[in-house]
């Protein structure tokens, strides 16, 4: 099935999609559902050309617009269906190229949700006005406050909100690739339920890193000391720990996938001594281990996945 959908097969994804808004919105109880809206407009953009895309974008936010506050209309539209839309355009161009690396769409769709939510954020500031930042930071600073004194062994530095400023970074980079990461697997399990293309090799266990991860963090690493070096308003310190949590988290990802992939291969072969010392050692060693683990997996390729290595 690599024919493109017709507008008819469009507008009944688009009504789903409508419905599951619908529901998610209006039953408490189901309102998870909502980080699935992306995945229809993601099969949407994978399975139809540019012109349908564009005309079930138009139509959605028509239809939401009447359904639904003009508020929740724009959250929506702007961190749920455009970048599932545009998760799903590059996913038909990635998984038709053999030699392409078929876990772009998780990365670009990680940048497309940051884009969304900090569009969404300005709109929101300055349409609605609006700061949905700073109402959070209040939020959170009373609800700190509140647990004073269960927080006090842990240090003063907890119970402020600049520790949560300083890391929203961080913070928007996980949501962004958890998201990408959630969307896309999905999508491609609905892909090959409906033959489209041969996807096999698409699982999370084979999931990679792009390019020369351990390099460009350690040109960063560099870029950002040196700077540090230099009178300059930047807050190095601030972006010292984002890049230290994100490459940890991106590490931590690979990692996992790397375990998995094992783990899945010697249970095929049958439970031996290989599988009993793996879950030991990752048990011993954590996050910080399955981190050393995806790290080193990006320049080694133990998996033997990649047509290039990281170094």
């Amino acid at each position: 099935m690599n024919k493109d959908l017709r507008l008819s097969k469009v507008l009944q994804i688009v009504i789903l999609a409508i419905i599951l808004i619908l529901i998610s919105l209006n039953i408490s109880q189901l309102r998870l559902l909502l980080l699935l809206i992306p995945v229809p407009f993601a099969l949407i953009g994978t399975l139809s050309n540019l012109t349908n895309s564009i005309a079930s974008l138009i139509i959605i936010f028509l239809a939401l617009a009447y359904m639904i506050k003009p508020i929740q209309a724009m959250d929506i539209f702007i961190n749920s269906i455009v970048p599932g839309l545009i998760i799903g355009i590059i996913a038909k161009k990635v998984v038709r190229e053999k030699d392409s690396n078929k876990y772009e769409p998780i990365f670009m769709g990680s940048i497309v949700f940051i884009i969304a939510i900090i569009a969404y954020y300005f709109m929101y500031k300055y349409a609605f006005k609006i700061d949905i930042l700073n109402e959070f930071l209040q939020i959170l600073d009373k609800g700190l406050e509140s647990q004073k004194d269960v927080l006090k062994s842990a240090g003063n530095e907890l119970l402020k909100s600049d520790t949560f400023r300083k890391i929203i970074p961080s913070v928007l980079f996980f949501r962004s690739m958890i998201l990408s990461i959630i969307i896309y697997l999905i999508e491609i399990f609905l892909l090959r339920r409906m033959k489209y293309d041969d996807l096999s090799e698409i699982k999370f266990k084979n999931f990679y890193l792009p390019g020369n991860a351990i390099v460009i963090s350690f040109v960063l690493y560099l870029l950002v000391m040196g700077i540090s070096y230099m009178k300059t308003p930047l807050y190095t310190d601030a972006i010292f720990l984002n890049l230290q949590i994100v490459f940890n988290f991106m590490f931590i990802i690979q990692g996992i996938a790397v375990c998995l992939y094992f783990i899945n291969k010697w249970l095929k072969q049958g439970i031996d001594k290989k599988l009993f010392i793996g879950v030991l050692c990752v048990s011993i060693f954590g996050m910080t281990g399955i981190s050393f683990i995806g790290m080193i997996d990006s320049i080694l390729d133990f998996r033997k996945i990649r047509e290039y290595k990281s170094m």
